[in-house]
């Protein structure tokens, strides 16, 4: 390789990689779009994480296990998978391409709700 056209060759890259961070950025954005990180009416949301993927919402509520479950399988479909580990209940959704796991547990008088949300 010649030396204008090693020289080329790194002015290019020094100057296309910063636009190409710049378009995964918008990318991220434009991907999050499709997607609605829903909360039920009375959370009192203590964590929101949600500028890009992967996303975590996290927040406390009053309303019933089954009240939540309901919420998300009305909001997402029915869940991919649900289990029971150590007194928490775990769901998997799949929603326009993007994976939500949603993490129900006891917490005295509230449930806890963990939201993470993935590609």
């Amino acid at each position: 390789m010649t030396k204008n056209a090693t020289k080329l060759l790194l002015l290019l890259l020094f100057r296309v990689a910063p636009l190409l961070g710049l378009l995964s950025s918008i990318t991220h954005a434009a991907e999050l779009k499709n997607i609605s990180i829903e909360v039920i009416e009375n959370a009192k949301v203590f964590a929101r994480f949600d500028d890009e993927i992967p996303a975590v919402v996290n927040y406390f509520t009053k309303d019933s296990e089954q009240a939540i479950v309901t919420f998300y399988d009305d909001k997402y479909g029915k869940a991919t998978s649900s289990k029971r580990i150590k007194d928490r209940l775990e769901m998997s959704y799949v929603n326009n391409n993007f994976r939500l796991k949603i993490i129900i547990s006891e917490q005295n008088d509230f449930r806890q709700v963990d939201m993470l949300v993935t590609q």
